[in-house]
């Protein structure tokens, strides 16, 4: 692949960089280099990026910003993209009453005041906009996420405050369907574009995203976010700029040395086996697994939110790792759970990661991959291509 890379590298030109740190590029300054890194400056600098890179077999890894992701410390093999296109255009004025009938997913947050994980709640602040007149509005992949809560507020735009206070693109949302409190990013995504496994530009609606909690099926499709189209809400400015400053607020007190948190938040069947008044999985880590003050190298668990796992200044990502894996056996052994990690593992062979492979999960990501394949060839309901 190396011979493909150099290629490449001529083809992309000077701002294409061999060798790239990646720790730098990442919220846990961790990480170790890129074969090749481009920050392509607008969408057709990152199309053509996707297709030479797939012309030349050389595999191709999105980076937004980097803030829910552990690299590895041998870095990432192939093309690391980054995409810097940020417009936002709004497509209507607010007089569209189009509904959204998105599957929601289950809402998995449940803190207890009594030991002491009310700081991070939310739903106090929790309202609904059903019933106010709908915004279509259409975001690049490259937008960030604050600045685009802020842009659409300052237009009598909401919908997105839900999310303040977390770091990211629009690309990572949508890729992640991330959630804010009770609110995940689906409820209010109309349609996604996308470059597909044929290198086609399609329009996938919401219905097929297979938007689930912290879950879409990009994840395992590998096909490309380019854009995404939103249908916000005109609703009331005033509540919704509480909402965002009280959310960015309560945010700000989580640790930010950390991609976020480590581990998905309970089930409710999990919590019932267990007994425990939270879904809470910083929770379980701090009050039943008693690993309050654990670490391995200079990564360790957060006292402040024990989900959380902090680089304290010179950890490497097998430190972080070695972190995640004894809670994960913690849990497993003496509580007979199986938590599922909410960072991104890039870079890492199967081997390393083989406690988070689990057989059957494996095999639903093999068997998505192949009904996506051929809903490709047989569907035209779920897939249209755009109009020039």
């Amino acid at each position: 692949m190396k011979e493909n890379i150099i290629q490449l590298k001529k083809i992309l030109g000077d701002k294409a960089i061999l060798n790239e740190p990646l720790a730098k590029h990442t919220f846990l300054k961790i990480g170790g280099p890129a074969d090749i890194f481009f920050e392509a400056k607008n969408r057709e600098e990152f199309k053509k990026a996707i297709a030479e890179a797939r012309n030349l077999k050389i595999p191709v890894t999105i980076l937004g910003d980097g803030s829910n992701v552990l690299i590895s410390d041998k870095g990432i093999r192939g093309l690391v993209l980054i995409d810097c296109s940020n417009e936002i255009e709004i497509l209507n004025t607010g007089e569209n009453k189009t509904k959204i009938d998105a599957v929601r997913p289950e809402y998995r947050w449940e803190s207890d005041s009594e030991v002491g994980t009310f700081k991070y709640e939310f739903k106090d602040l929790d309202y609904d906009e059903i019933g106010k007149s709908r915004v279509r509005v259409r975001m690049d992949i490259g937008v960030n996420l604050p600045r685009a809560i802020d842009f659409l507020l300052d237009k009598g735009i909401t919908g997105l405050q839900w999310y303040a206070g977390i770091p990211g693109t629009i690309g990572g949302a949508v890729f992640n369907n991330i959630h804010g409190g009770t609110h995940f990013i689906s409820e209010v995504i109309e349609k996604v574009k996308v470059i597909d496994l044929d290198g086609r530009e399609v329009e996938l609606p919401i219905e097929a995203l297979g938007a689930d909690y912290d879950k879409s099926r990009f994840q395992e499709s590998q096909e490309i976010i380019i854009d995404a189209t939103f249908l916000l809400y005109k609703g009331d400015i005033k509540k919704a700029k509480y909402v965002r400053y009280e959310w960015a607020k309560r945010k700000s007190l989580q640790p930010r040395n950390a991609p976020g948190c480590a581990f998905h938040n309970l089930t409710q069947d999990q919590k019932e086996k267990l007994g425990i008044p939270t879904t809470s999985t910083g929770f379980i880590i701090e009050h039943m697994l008693k690993m309050t003050g654990f670490k391995i190298g200079d990564a360790a668990i957060s006292k402040d939110h024990h989900n959380f796992i902090v680089n304290e200044g010179g950890a490497t990502a097998k430190d972080y790792l070695a972190v995640m894996k004894e809670i994960y056996n913690r849990a497993d052994k003496e509580l007979g759970i199986k938590l599922v990690p909410e960072v991104f593992l890039l870079g890492f062979n199967e081997n390393e990661i083989k406690e988070f492979r689990h057989p059957t999960l494996i095999e639903l990501r093999k068997q998505r991959t192949k009904e996506i394949r051929t809903m490709y060839k047989d569907s035209k309901k779920l897939f249209s291509t755009p109009k020039s």
